[in-house]
């Protein structure tokens, strides 16, 4: 069964011309077309679906995702595996930074004062750490690491 670009783009809530953009691109090519209309067909429909996975949420760029699903057998496959290779050490990365907010937040919420923004111990150490860490770093570095964060990461 084949789907218009704008039951697909119905289905699964993208913008029509976000589907003439992925064409364009390369990206995502319709299964052919009715007239004027593009069709599209379940291969290119899991595409799509991978498409939106690999570049949900900054983890990886439109270019990146491009490089990703090249051909294997006439593009540079060492190149997609070296984009996904990064893409993985990004994600974790931000998984890191995400645990260290989500340890925080769970202190402040059973921390024993009365304003734990204000006069928690601990909330002021990992204050003065990123302040130190940001300092260390000299103007124009990367911007300091959060609460919980190591200088480095």
């Amino acid at each position: 069964m084949e789907y218009t670009i704008r039951e697909v783009a119905q289905h699964f809530g993208i913008a029509v011309s976000a589907l003439r953009y992925y064409d364009e691109a390369g990206l995502l090519r319709p299964a052919g077309r009715r007239g004027t209309v593009r069709v599209y067909g379940r291969d290119e429909l899991r595409r799509l679906v991978l498409i939106r996975l690999l570049h949900s949420d900054g983890m990886m760029s439109l270019t990146d995702t491009a490089v990703t699903l090249s051909d294997p057998v006439t593009d540079d496959h060492v190149a997609a595996r070296n984009v996904i290779e990064k893409s993985v050490e990004v994600m974790q990365h931000k998984i890191q930074q995400l645990q260290e907010a989500q340890r925080l937040l769970e202190h402040l919420l059973t921390c024993p004062r009365d304003n734990p923004v204000r006069n928690c111990p601990y909330l002021q150490e990992e204050l003065e750490r990123s302040i130190d860490a940001a300092l260390a770093h000299g103007p124009g570095a990367d911007p300091a690491p959060g609460p919980g964060s190591t200088p480095g990461d």
